[in-house]
């Protein structure tokens, strides 16, 4: 049983009729050419500004950072795959247009390693994690997305640390 197809049939049709108007024109103008120019705009990205860091006023809740315009909430630690920590941050895009990775420098994290001593982790690269890590495409705007960064240090030592993020801090007890 065969099928009839209008939508293929119209389109045959229609590149046949282009096809004979582009070679065979009206032949009164002796073969001009017809130029067609396109051009790409570039889609327009939020600014980051520098700012003096803003320490959270508590852990659970949104900080605004004015410096990105985004809106930071502490999700969370969690040990990570292998070893260390995975700390999770959820970000809120409060711009008009998308904020791009670039933006978001890589946290830093420092905790108490006993007596006082403040260390700071070493973070756990992309290549050497499991999971993603950070925002690999442009958040857009009015967009939340959770961002998880690796360190090598364990979840049990950051009752008294301090993560930074953007220019928001978060201090206190991280493992809770």
């Amino acid at each position: 049983m065969r099928r009839h197809r209008p939508g293929i049939s119209a389109i045959v049709i229609l590149a046949t009729a282009l096809l004979v108007t582009a070679c065979g024109g009206s032949g009164g103008d002796g073969g001009a050419e017809e130029s067609l120019e396109v051009t790409a705009s570039e889609t327009p990205v939020a600014q980051a500004r520098q700012v003096e860091p803003k320490v959270a006023e508590r852990l659970r809740g949104a900080t605004t950072d004015p410096g990105l315009n985004v809106d930071w909430t502490y999700q969370g630690v969690r040990s990570g795959q292998i070893s260390g920590s995975v700390v999770t941050v959820l970000v809120h895009n409060l711009n008009d247009e998308p904020l791009s990775p670039a933006d978001i420098p890589q946290p830093t994290l420092t905790y108490n390693s006993g007596g006082g001593t403040m260390v700071e982790a070493t973070p756990i690269t992309n290549e050497d994690a499991i999971l993603p890590l950070g925002l690999d495409l442009p958040l857009g705007a009015g967009a939340s997305t959770n961002l998880r960064y690796a360190f090598e240090v364990s979840p049990g030592n950051l009752w008294d640390a301090k993560l930074q993020v953007g220019n928001v801090i978060f201090e206190g007890n991280l493992n809770f």
